[in-house]
């Protein structure tokens, strides 16, 4: 039984040992035999007795174990043994059995007693919970130098993750640190005292979440792997390390579409000189989003890439584009397809509206680039774009599926990471054309999954094998994840057995540092 594994675990943990259980035990049943007076019996039988059966119930324990997060129930649930006077009741019940005795029996009595004291040695009431507090505040040491690090930073809040064990009690000593989690913490956060901490992850989390310190174990092993890493060190405790994370140039967000359906919408930001790149845009639900993104980068966008013409991937640039308000978009980067042939292929889900809207609205502008299979673009910081796929003739002779496989398919890429971005690129004769094309150029460390995940390029094309990514976006909702009516969600199975981990817009806002 779990309760009876966890109790006799927990049990073992409290006590350290059988000598002072042994000594409350006989004490107890000593003031049971001998004491008669009911005040002290209720004082201090009947009292613990209660408390135990409390402890010991499993209707108690299930019911705390709901209420209380994994990851602390042992140490909260432990703290129930506190409200026994363990010593107390020992003291008593001593006490009681010397009244019993006189003469030379009670000075053996007494010799026994305190022999069995000393030799049982350690108390209870030195382990760790029961240690005299540190300093005045009542918080672990660390915490309080944690803060003493913080205390000429300027900033009105401080955008920090910490681990749980100091997590609660940074906030209570100084109101500006702003975490980005509760009580109950995310996987990420077990990485920051993890003996192999897997930095990439924590990098991303910290992008996500804009967050501009993290406190980890000092251990050497796990300082040392988040030094590597890039991650510079802001101070230091005898247990912990304030980091910061690393400086790298480029990052990368991936929202939710506000229109709870599927989107796609990329913003690829450059922090060190504040170039802005664009990957359509979603929804016209997304206006509020796009702008409040954008104008948090500055308002400019340098390239705006939009990978084909269905409204869930242009309607929100076209809302931003007819009514700017101080947005401003150097070039726009688009898939050349024709507007006849568009009209001629197209389905009643093809989104005809969205496109005609695009065509009237760019029809003079002077900053529209159409885009060509194996052109190249180049950014600051030697952030490259290379596309694999546009409409052009491989495409409008497969016949598949000419609205969605026009979609630009290409690879953003610096020194240090990569994403292949495919919009809706999903047929089997594009996926086979594109690994025979490009073979291992396909790879990448994170893949957009194309048309969303669902009905997304066939496994047995040896697409995915070609990419090879760690990390799997589906820009998509949960329902459409989870229907048995979409196939989003077997991809996601099939990733996994590879060893991908699966994004979506439940885990977003995505970041990811380039």
């Amino acid at each position: 039984m779990v309760w009876l594994k966890e109790m006799i675990s927990i049990t073992r943990e409290y006590w350290g040992g059988i000598g002072f259980l042994a000594l409350f035990t006989l004490s107890l049943i000593g003031i049971l035999v001998f004491e008669k007076e009911k005040i002290k019996r209720y004082a201090f039988l009947w009292y613990s007795c209660l408390v135990l059966v409390f402890i010991y119930n499993p209707v108690s324990f299930y019911v705390c174990k709901h209420f209380l997060e994994a990851s602390t129930f042992d140490q909260y649930y432990k703290r129930f043994f506190s409200l026994i006077p363990v010593l107390i009741i020992i003291a008593f019940g001593i006490t009681l059995l010397l009244s019993k005795l006189t003469g030379i029996k009670k000075m053996a009595a007494v010799a026994v007693a305190a022999l069995a004291i000393v030799l049982i040695g350690k108390c209870i009431y030195s382990e760790s919970w029961y240690t005299k507090a540190e300093n005045r505040n009542k918080v672990p040491q660390d915490v309080v130098t944690i803060c003493d690090i913080f205390a000429d930073y300027q900033g009105d809040k401080i955008k920090i993750m910490a681990p749980q064990d100091i997590a609660v009690y940074l906030r209570q000593m100084d109101s500006r640190f702003s975490m980005p989690y509760s009580r109950y913490l995310p996987d990420e956060a077990y990485e920051l005292t993890n003996e192999n901490p897997d930095t990439q992850v924590i990098s991303d989390y910290c992008v996500s979440k804009k967050l501009d310190f993290l406190v980890v174990s000092a251990a050497e092993s796990v300082l040392n792997a988040y030094t590597d890493a890039g991650f510079e060190v802001y101070g230091r405790t005898p247990y912990y390390a304030v980091l910061t994370p690393p400086d790298s140039a480029w990052i990368l967000m991936n929202y939710a579409d506000e229109s709870g359906d599927q989107g796609l919408c990329y913003f690829m930001y450059n922090q060190k000189d504040g170039s802005l790149i664009v990957v359509d845009g979603g929804h016209a639900e997304d206006e509020s989003l796009l702008r409040y993104v954008i104008n948090q980068y500055g308002g400019h966008v340098d390239a705006w890439i939009l990978t084909h013409y269905h409204k869930d991937h242009i309607d929100g640039f076209n809302t931003i584009y007819e009514d700017p308000q101080g947005i401003t978009i150097d070039n726009i980067y688009v898939t050349p397809l024709d507007s006849e042939l568009f009209h001629s292929v197209a389905q009643e889900w093809d989104d005809v509206d969205s496109y005609d809207k695009f065509m009237e609205l760019t029809k003079d502008a002077d900053n529209i680039n159409y885009i060509h299979r194996d052109d190249v673009l180049k950014f600051s910081d030697n952030l490259k774009l290379t596309f694999f796929n546009a409409c052009d003739d491989v495409v409008i002779d497969s016949a598949e599926d000419i609205p969605n496989d026009a979609s630009l398919v290409f690879k953003m890429e610096t020194e240090n990471r990569s994403i292949l971005i495919c919009g809706d690129c999903h047929t089997k004769y594009m996926g086979d054309y594109l690994v025979e094309t490009y073979g291992d150029k396909l790879h990448a460390d994170i893949l957009q999954c194309g048309h969303h995940g669902n009905n997304s390029i066939p496994f047995d094309t040896g697409f995915y094998e070609a990419v090879d990514p760690q990390i799997a976006i589906f820009d998509t909702p949960e329902w459409i994840m989870t229907s048995a009516n979409y196939t989003a969600g077997a991809l996601a199975g099939q990733l996994k057995e590879m060893g991908v981990e699966i994004r979506y817009y439940n885990t977003s806002p995505n970041g990811f540092r380039f």
